[in-house]
């Protein structure tokens, strides 16, 4: 081993003198020829594509054995004969003439510098070297990286996912992810060659993989599979790739793609799985700056179709459908979850004045003076489901926490109307009894409902396409950074 000092030699112009037409000698001669130098080439004979290149005119080749005077005028000279001798002999005086020498054999140690594994990608340029301990190790780490670059520069952006426009909520629930799945789907994303940066969008109604990534992990089928797609029809499921990726993101961002149409609970859920991804490791400044631009073209898409559409949250929705059906007006009410839908519901519920009761799994609610609210924990459902007329709930759990077994028993016997918004769902759908005037209503029908309301959804398709496609400059800047290009 010797100790080395990387320099990028610019010998564009000038003559360098390669002694030796073997192999070794082209791989140098071809090296040169990428940088500009003027390359004399000195030997008897060489192979052949040395011989096509000094027919062409691009190498000046003198067929005859070395001679000293040969290095005199040379900005390096290359020892690559097959003889150790001839290349001692070109090292010394080359050394002797104050001649930079590279000797390609067992010399090597005594020469002045070395030529590291080189790999060359337009204007990018990476060299490796272990300081003369493993060449096969630079030939590895080598042929990795060209496989690395070549991925590169086939990147593009995109989303491999399903929603609640092909899929129920029943069946979209075994391919949605909590925290833990999500870490463990991540960490295998990662290993993927050709996946540079990734995050995981998982909601109520859709879970996505939205991914820079290179064209041949984009179609192997591996990520399908890591999701579990592999198991639906292809028409249950979308890839997006490029232009069609990044709009329909701005679709998405624009709440456009939510069971209600210009929800704005998406933003936030966009931006917490970049935030998790970055934290994770999983993303960086590439997918970062994509979701800025697609905040952004979102946000003009709102604006846009805001005349168009009576955007609500689904806890609104929910609650206006209850208003419809004459459920909510002097009932009680038992709102299960205290994250932003459930603060959201209890406070549509204080609105018209109905009596609420609050059930809490972990952390207890703020209840603000003066507002009548009924905290219970959620161990506490038994005793608070029997005098419930209503029961909303929307927290983010694996399996029910209303089941036709706990609690089947201990419903308002007067009958109850039951709102699951959960994903996974929240409330066994056992317990929909119409006999027992007992229903449970899910997202599915909170959706159809919805829709039905907003009939505006052809003319603010076609808005949301003329946006985005307005930001094409945008989409074209993260496909040249993914591909690393200026």
């Amino acid at each position: 081993m010797r100790k080395t000092f990387p320099v990028n030699a610019m010998i564009e112009g000038r003559r360098v003198l390669v002694v030796g037409g073997g192999r070794v000698g082209q791989r140098k001669v071809e090296l040169l020829l990428d940088a500009g130098a003027d390359v004399v080439l000195v030997c008897p004979d060489c192979v052949a594509e040395l011989t096509a290149l000094a027919a062409e005119g691009r190498v000046a080749h003198i067929a005859r054995a070395f001679e000293a005077a040969d290095v005199e005028g040379a900005a390096m000279v290359f020892a690559c004969t097959d003889d150790k001798h001839v290349n001692r002999r070109v090292r010394e005086a080359a050394q002797s003439a104050r001649v930079l020498c590279c000797c390609a054999d067992g010399n090597w140690p005594d020469g002045d510098f070395v030529t590291p594994a080189i790999i060359r990608a337009g204007e990018v340029l990476i060299a490796v070297s272990t300081s003369g301990k493993s060449c096969l190790q630079s030939r590895l780490i080598k042929d990795n990286l060209r496989k690395h670059l070549d991925s590169i520069e086939s990147s593009d952006l995109l989303v491999l996912g399903t929603s609640h426009e092909f899929l129920s909520a029943e069946e979209r629930a075994p391919y949605h992810l909590l925290s833990r799945e999500r870490e463990a789907l991540g960490e295998m994303i990662r290993q993927i060659w050709g996946v540079h940066e990734f995050f995981i969008l998982n909601t109520c109604n859709r879970i996505e993989i939205v991914a820079a990534v290179s064209r041949e992990a984009s179609t192997s089928g591996i990520l399908r599979r890591l999701l579990r797609f592999d198991r639906l029809r292809p028409d249950l499921y979308y890839m997006k790739q490029g232009f069609d990726a990044f709009a329909h993101l701005c679709h998405v961002a624009a709440g456009m793609g939510s069971q209600t149409p210009g929800e704005v609970h998406i933003v936030a859920q966009l931006k917490d799985a970049v935030e998790e991804a970055i934290t994770c490791g999983w993303a960086g400044s590439i997918l970062r700056g994509m979701c800025d631009s697609v905040l952004r073209v979102s946000k003009d898409i709102r604006q846009a179709v805001e005349p168009l559409l009576d955007a609500v949250e689904i806890e609104d929705v929910a609650l206006r459908y209850l208003d419809e059906a004459g459920a909510l007006a002097g009932k009680t009410v038992l709102v299960v979850g205290t994250g932003v839908l459930g603060k959201g519901l209890v406070a549509g519920l204080l609105a018209r004045r109905c009596a609420c009761v609050w059930a809490y799994h972990r952390n207890v609610p703020h209840v603000e003076e003066g507002q009548t609210i009924e905290v219970v924990q959620l161990d506490d459902l038994p005793h608070v489901l029997p005098r419930a007329e209503v029961v909303i709930s929307a927290v983010n759990v694996q399996e029910p926490v209303i089941t036709a077994a706990r609690h089947g028993a201990c419903l308002n016997p007067s009958g109850a109307v039951l709102v699951d918004l959960g994903m996974p769902p929240n409330i066994d759908a056992a317990l929909h009894a119409p006999e027992a005037q007992r229903r449970v209503v899910g997202l599915d029908t909170l959706k159809h409902w919805a829709r039905a309301a907003n009939a505006a959804q052809e003319q603010v398709a076609e808005i949301c396409a003329r946006v985005a496609d307005a930001y094409r400059d945008s989409y074209e800047r993260i496909r040249r950074s993914m591909q690393g290009e200026a």
